[in-house]
């Protein structure tokens, strides 16, 4: 061994190979390389800060937070080493700690990118935009020429609700590389909320490059249909994202009909009776059932960029009629019938911002002549703390039991979840309660959707504000009780 380890000639050997399957893919080959450098090298820190690296990539996080706590202790001013512990830290969830470190490698290196970029991300999600844009500012000074800085910068803005300058930075970072996917989708984004649909469709497509919409797109085996005549063809229509989705995009199917072939959808079971009858459907298709013959293959929500949808577009199909409802015991008592949501699923990758603590509900705990109802699903543990609140969750087995259930109540208020769309699918009053940023199909600072003429719109009118939601909410229940008019 030499005086300098980093002349060693293992050392080098063993740190060659470990770069080059980290750069070629092979990250188990890589962390076998770098674990032989641990072994026979202990202090050498950049070994432990590329495995942090390389184990992070793996999703093995809590191994990641290892090795960087071992690179941080051994060079404790080591921008790299820092910056592979908040990395670790983030991907564990543990924000306010990943957020000190990466300030801290700004202190050593103010012009860190994953630093500046990552740092940024936080303060974006937490609704600190002033602050984000001025590390994304920052970011674009170093790099101007690199099209993820000016994507970010875009989404900075987008969440800040400038969507003129959302767009301007999208659009720069589709000249730097018309193949980022996520500037794409984001603009997608931009323009869907402006209500501006045919410009959006064909940038909405770059959901199917991005991880947290691929897992939805399957592979039939059949060719994909783009639009063409099917003369007489059985064309397999899937639905490609959530529950929700599937019954917002369905009012597309009954356009496919001067297409000339036999539609067939595939989708989840829950969703199967009350789509039973959907106009231009010859057959439904439990998803994950065996399939019967078809000639061509479309995701549902490709529907809107093939058939070219504006907002001309966008009516609702009639309510499907209900069968007889089930009598609910618990629905025979006095007040006004009022149905309540305030989560969603928490893998949706923006749950944390449509979600709200039950505890916000419990403000109208003093409203007189209402019987509240929980319509959550799964059944909360700690539902609202409201007089009287009876969950009802136990008779929603699937969406045809559900818009039964909300055909009974006098209003139903939720966050944006499927529990929306069933309200708005059946024509039925609901209030939804959304995020300071939308998702795209409640559009902007409107009272309505056009997608579903029978919901109120209730805006935080800043970040994370669900107070002053609730407030609206009260105000309108109160409207409701006076008038018995519709929300």
């Amino acid at each position: 061994m030499t005086d300098n380890p980093k002349h060693d000639p293992l050392l080098v050997k063993f740190f060659t190979e470990a770069y080059v399957n980290h750069s070629r893919g092979n990250h188990s080959l890589a962390l076998v390389a770098y674990k032989r450098i641990h072994n026979k090298f202990p202090d050498f820190a950049d070994a432990w800060i590329n495995a942090s690296v390389v184990l992070h990539e793996m999703g093995r996080i809590q191994e990641a937070l290892d090795m960087a706590l071992r690179a941080v202790a051994l060079a404790k001013e080591n921008p790299a080493a820092i910056c592979a512990l908040a990395n670790a830290q983030q991907g564990l969830g543990q924000i306010g700690d990943a957020a000190l470190n990466f300030e801290k490698v700004l202190k050593y290196d103010p012009n860190h990118l994953p630093a500046l970029t990552n740092l940024a991300g936080i303060l974006n999600r937490a609704g600190k935009f002033t602050e984000a844009l001025a590390l994304d500012d920052r970011a674009i000074e170093a790099q101007p020429s690199h099209t993820v800085l000016w994507g970010n910068r875009g989404h900075t803005k987008m969440r800040a609700l400038d969507m003129g300058g959302a767009e301007l930075d999208l659009r720069r970072a589709l000249q730097l590389d018309s193949k980022n996917a996520r500037a794409r989708w984001n603009l997608a984004y931009v323009q869907l909320l402006q209500h501006r649909y045919r410009e959006a469709w064909p940038n909405f497509r770059a959901r199917r490059e991005l991880a947290e919409w691929y897992d939805g797109l399957l592979d039939f085996g059949k060719p994909h249909w783009g639009g063409e005549t099917l003369d007489g063809r059985t064309l397999l229509v899937y639905s490609e994202q959530g529950f929700g989705d599937t019954l917002q995009f369905s009012r597309f199917i009954p356009r496919l009909q001067p297409f000339g072939g036999r539609i067939l959808l595939c989708a989840p079971e829950p969703l199967i009776r009350l789509l039973s009858s959907t106009p231009g459907i010859d057959g439904l298709v439990v998803e994950g059932e065996p399939l019967p013959h078809f000639d061509l293959v479309v995701p549902l929500m490709e529907l809107p960029t093939i058939l070219n949808v504006d907002s001309s577009c966008l009516a609702p199909l009639p309510p499907p009629p209900l069968p007889q409802c089930q009598a609910i015991p618990e629905l025979q008592r006095p007040g006004i019938k009022i149905g309540l949501v305030w989560a969603g699923s928490p893998i949706h990758t923006n749950d944390a911002l449509r979600s709200m603590s039950p505890r916000y509900l419990d403000d109208l705990a003093d409203m007189d002549g209402i019987a509240w109802y929980g319509l959550q699903k799964p059944s909360a543990p700690e539902p609202p703390r409201l007089p009287g609140f009876i969950d009802l969750s136990h008779y929603m087995d699937d969406f045809m039991d559900t818009a039964q259930l909300v055909k009974q109540l006098d209003l139903v208020a939720t966050v944006d979840t499927s529990m929306a769309h069933v309200a708005g699918f059946m024509g039925l009053p609901a209030i939804v309660m959304l995020a300071y940023l939308p998702d795209w199909r409640w559009v902007l600072y409107e009272p309505r959707s056009p997608w579903y003429p029978s919901l109120t719109l209730l805006r935080q009118p800043a970040h994370d504000d669900w107070p002053r939601v609730i407030d609206q909410l009260r105000a309108r229940i109160m409207e409701y009780t006076a008038t018995k008019s519709l929300p």
